[in-house]
């Protein structure tokens, strides 16, 4: 059964709709013929009743072959006789009614409606029997043969022109089919040509507008977010090759100072101050490989979101805290916190902070010795804003771009020495968004150095 199915769509509407006109030509000519078969056989009985209604109108006015010839005709025999059966008169020799010459109930019946003769049934011959005036039997029959010849007739000519109606529906519903379903068609040829490689070809929705052309649109707009989405994972995993890429080269540097020490410290057996030296250059570069490691991680929750822990704060005890932080690390600096005494937001303070803190230590390794880093807290448009300024060279505006992107440094003083590993700014910029703000780089008339401004909602 299953092989039997129409597996295409056009060949499926055929059939179909060839289903649907074959059911409707059935029910219409089945109809048809019993209405008109009913139709037929009651207009034979009323040619028999009317029959009898004109005869018992002319009894006894006409003589028995008169009334007989009057009677005759149009299909109809007559056969009219005494009640003893002797000297009929017929039009033409008649069939035998059923019974033993008396009809079923009694016997005809004598004057009376019409109407209400009976009609009996003998084969495909109808039989009207009544009693007329001198006792004597009339009989009108009706031959059927002529009417249901005409209904065979009829079917036959219903089944030819059925079958002609049915090759005539298939053909033009082929047609119409084929017709309709041509842009399906041409849209599963462009689709295999966008499979096959051809990826900026589209169906377009030119035309009246059809369920294909809607179904054209929703396809080129898949095919719009399907490569966009493609675009998408592309860029990042040439991201994620290239973060790790840097990484892996920056942690490269770190890792090599401690194999250097520590196989200095196995091979040679250096004094103590030589000893102490290595000690604290494997202190130092760990630390630094710690610090880088830390920052790797960072960098990678703040692409998967960031958990805050908010509270209230005042963001200028936050800026006095990092910067005694940081005169203590620079004494060589002047440090100075501005603006307002008080400035309130809702934030997690050990990431204020941390933004805070790279922010200074950017400013610590960019600034001279003898230089000013000035830290000014204030409100505008009920933000909070938090402005770092140092007295350094400052960023030129070609690499202002550079500076916030991971592993991204500035002029060539911020070298891997001096500027750590250029996540810092990337950091702190992810931290401040987590907090609905952002950070970026200012100009501030007067000032000749870098200037960053943390912008925040303020409480």
């Amino acid at each position: 059964m299953h092989r039997l199915r129409p597996t295409s769509l056009r060949s499926r509407v055929v059939w179909t709709v060839l289903v649907l006109v074959t059911t409707v030509l059935v029910v219409l000519f089945v109809a048809v013929d019993l209405a008109l078969a009913t139709r037929l056989r009651d207009d034979a009985k009323t040619r028999l009743t009317d029959r009898v209604g004109l005869a018992q109108q002319l009894d006894g006015r006409l003589s028995a072959r008169d009334l007989v010839n009057r009677l005759g005709g149009d299909g109809v025999t007559v056969q009219l006789c005494p009640t003893d059966g002797s000297g009929c008169v017929a039009t033409a020799p008649t069939p035998e009614p059923p019974g033993p010459g008396r009809p079923p109930g009694g016997g005809p019946k004598r004057g009376g409606n019409a109407a209400d003769v009976p009609v009996e049934t003998a084969g495909s011959v109808l039989f009207v029997r009544t009693r007329l005036g001198g006792a004597q039997t009339l009989t009108l029959s009706l031959d059927t043969t002529q009417i249901t010849e005409a209904l065979q007739r009829l079917i036959l000519f219903e089944t030819i022109g059925g079958v002609v109606a049915l090759l005539l529906a298939g053909f033009a519903a082929a047609r119409l089919a084929r017709t309709a379903l041509r842009p399906l068609e041409e849209m599963t040829a462009l689709a295999r040509q966008i499979a096959a490689g051809d990826r900026g070809r589209r169906l377009g929705t030119a035309g009246p507008d059809s369920e294909l052309s809607r179904t054209a649109a929703a396809f080129d707009a898949m095919l719009d977010e399907l490569e966009a989405a493609a675009a998408t994972a592309n860029a990042a995993e040439l991201n994620m090759r290239s973060f790790l890429t840097d990484a892996s080269h920056e942690l490269r540097t770190p890792m090599a100072g401690l194999q250097a020490n520590a196989e200095l410290l196995l091979r040679e057996d250096p004094d103590r101050a030589e000893r102490e030296r290595v000690a604290v250059a494997l202190v130092r570069e760990s630390r630094r490989a710690a610090r880088l490691v830390d920052d790797l991680l960072t960098t990678a929750r703040l692409g998967q979101g960031v958990d805050l822990a908010p509270e209230r704060l005042d963001l200028v005890e936050v800026a006095r805290t990092e910067v005694a932080r940081a005169q203590a690390l620079a004494p060589a600096l002047t440090f100075a916190v501005t603006g307002e005494a008080r400035c309130p937001v809702d934030g997690d303070p050990l990431r204020l902070g941390q933004i805070l803190a790279n922010l200074l230590d950017n400013a610590r390794y960019a600034t001279p010795a003898g230089g000013s880093v000035e830290v000014a807290v204030g409100h505008s448009g009920g933000r909070a804003e938090l402005t770092v300024c140092d007295t350094g060279a400052g960023v030129p505006p070609a690499e202002r771009g550079l500076i916030f992107e991971r592993f991204g440094r500035g002029d060539g003083s911020r070298s891997r020495n001096t500027g750590g590993a250029g996540l810092g700014l990337p950091i702190a910029r992810g931290l401040a968004r987590a907090h609905g703000g952002d950070l970026t780089y200012v100009d501030v008339p007067g000032r000749t150095g870098a200037c960053f401004r943390l912008d925040l909602p303020a409480s």
